[in-house]
């Protein structure tokens, strides 16, 4: 990110700081941050270990890749690294790493369109454990039955549309993989921060047949966008898509929670994009129940 002689101002917004606001906005849970496979010229992640994409990030979307064994690894390869943590455990991430939290907004109402630059801080997993004040058994610790909230931003978000294809192949074609249905029983809820990628389409999934398998799933979606993506007036596209993707998912009864950030009258910069990351906890936590798809604002 220092390296970009654009990204370099947001520096602020890296996996280390990321990660200690996460740990922050859920202090029961474990947080894993998980890094793109690849960053092309310094800018654009790229996720080919969940989805197949190409040099942009754009994802290639298909049935199966294979994302959500990949995750399920992921998860118990952490937790057997910490079994090996010996006491003390780990040092937390210093103080000066927190990041400068941008001044509070107003949390308004849906929809419009637009696709973000920065996609640094991609998705990621947090699996719960004992409340923080709780002395951890390093040893005995285990994630492998742990419950599962999956957190997509920006760029990110495009893991999080590929479970959703593999959700639904998991559900119709190969309902005898027990252990993969297994493993999406664990997920509890998923987060999708102002998703957005550099392609023409498919920044949100619309497919009825996939949105339907990802209604009868027990878990929650919160939705949270700015008008930095969704009414970016040169990616229509987006906003069409995202509010396809909210109105489908309550037309299918989903536990569905939708929150716009900012006002459509401010400016729509990338500041307010990554506002979206420092503040989506606690705009939710002031009003747990929205569910509003409109677009009016609040």
């Amino acid at each position: 990110m220092e390296a970009h002689h654009e990204n370099c101002k947001y520096v602020k917004w890296n996996l280390e700081n990321v990660a200690k606001m996460l740990r922050n906005n859920f202090p029961t849970k474990h947080i894993l941050i998980v890094r793109p496979s690849r960053i092309e010229y310094k800018s654009f992640s790229c996720y080919d270990n969940f989805v197949p994409s190409n040099n942009a990030g754009v994802p290639e979307h298909t049935p199966t890749h294979n994302a959500l064994q990949h995750l399920e690894r992921l998860i118990k390869s952490v937790g057997e690294r910490l079994k090996d943590v010996s006491s003390p455990p780990p040092p937390s991430l210093p103080e000066e790493s927190q990041p400068e939290q941008p001044n509070k907004y107003s949390c308004s109402s849906p929809d419009g369109a637009s696709t973000s630059r920065a996609d640094r801080a991609g998705s990621l997993g947090d699996a719960r454990t004992a409340p923080s004040e709780s002395p951890v058994s390093w040893d005995k610790l285990s994630l492998e039955g742990s419950r599962v909230t999956l957190v997509g931003f920006s760029k990110g978000c495009v893991v999080l549309n590929q479970m959703l294809y593999e959700f639904h192949y998991t559900s119709t074609l190969t309902p005898s993989d027990s252990k993969a249905l297994r493993f999406i029983n664990r997920i509890e809820a998923m987060y999708w921060l102002d998703g957005g990628h550099a392609g023409g389409k498919n920044t949100w999934i619309t497919a009825r047949g996939l949105l339907e398998t990802l209604s009868r799933l027990d878990m929650t979606i919160y939705v949270h966008v700015s008008p930095y993506q969704v009414r970016d007036e040169s990616r229509p596209w987006i906003g069409r898509e995202e509010k396809a993707f909210s109105t489908l998912l309550k037309t299918f009864r989903a536990r569905i929670h939708r929150y716009m950030h900012g006002r459509s009258k401010s400016p729509h910069s990338l500041d307010m994009h990554f506002e979206v990351l420092a503040n989506f906890k606690q705009v939710q936590d002031l009003d747990p129940r929205q569910q509003d798809s409109s677009d009016e604002e609040i």
